[in-house]
């Protein structure tokens, strides 16, 4: 079963690659490189009945905010699942605030990301993924 992953990245070689390698694993990939550009999230409230994706990678470091912040807000405005799954890249895990990140639910790894840690994350993820969920329809974003 593919997922359907969002990154939010501001990094366009660090963003392409993890979307190419996710594709060709057969994962449906949505990428922006800041938070304010992502098709489904926009800063409204969530009106969705399903979650729109399984997993969510964000750079940390973003010229508008913080992953945490936009992880953070997506909460506030009801997101319903995507953030079950929030993984946040850094390249200095020491300025990231560990607590408010646990307290989303979020996972802190750092930069560089290899693509054989990038493979454990979405294995683990598609364990726990029930094969028959059901995901927002999300076309009208594209």
């Amino acid at each position: 079963m593919g997922l359907r992953v969002f990154i939010v990245e501001d990094e366009e070689s660090i963003r392409d690659s993890l979307q190419m390698h996710l594709e060709d694993q057969g994962h449906e990939v949505l990428t922006c490189a800041r938070p304010s550009e992502c098709r489904v999230f926009s800063g409204h409230e969530c009106d969705k009945n399903f979650p729109c994706g399984h997993a969510l990678f964000v750079d940390y470091f973003m010229p508008e905010m913080t992953g945490l912040d936009f992880i953070e807000s997506m909460e506030k405005g009801g997101c319903k699942g995507v953030t079950r799954n929030k993984i946040i890249m850094t390249g200095d895990s020491t300025a990231v605030d560990i607590d408010k990140a646990e307290s989303l639910g979020c996972q802190v790894v750092q930069k560089p990301l290899t693509l054989d840690k990038l493979d454990k994350i979405i294995a683990r993820i598609e364990s726990k993924i029930d094969p028959g969920e059901k995901l927002a329809d999300i076309s009208k974003y594209n």
